[in-house]
């Protein structure tokens, strides 16, 4: 099958992956955010949003690829930061605010720096991705 720009899985169309996350289950070990890609993908932008009660307990909350080259932090906020219905993106972020192009066979992934998160609140992840390979999928897992 051939893509073009401007099909559904052509070289420039969008995905948005979503992920929730209660607080007490970010750990200071990577965990998946999505699923392996198949193709490569522009990571455009990261959205942050905290529920009305936030985030505990780490540090930092960061969003990084398993990338073989270059930096993996993609962004990086200060869990002090991400409190009763905050709002954080890539171009906002306090810590690291990278773009940069996940590769094929790679995931994006997020952790806790320093502590592992505590409490109920939660946070959800919105991650902008361009395609920069004709039919490139992945999904949120």
């Amino acid at each position: 099958m051939i893509y073009s720009p401007g099909s559904d899985n052509g070289i420039g169309s969008s995905v948005l992956l979503k992920k929730t996350i209660v607080s007490s289950t970010i750990t200071t070990s990577a965990q998946d955010l999505s699923t392996t890609s198949l193709g490569e993908f522009l990571v455009d932008n990261v959205v942050l949003k905290t529920n009305a009660t936030g985030l505990a307990g780490a540090t930092n909350f960061r969003v990084l690829s398993n990338n073989a080259v270059g930096a993996l932090p993609i962004l990086e906020e200060a869990v002090a930061n991400l409190g009763a219905s905050a709002t954080i993106d890539i171009f906002t972020a306090s810590v690291v605010k990278q773009r940069t192009v996940l590769e094929s066979g790679k995931k994006i992934q997020y952790l806790g720096t320093a502590a592992a998160g505590t409490g109920a609140g939660t946070i959800t992840v919105y991650v902008h991705l361009i395609r920069r390979s004709a039919g490139a999928s992945i999904i949120a897992v």
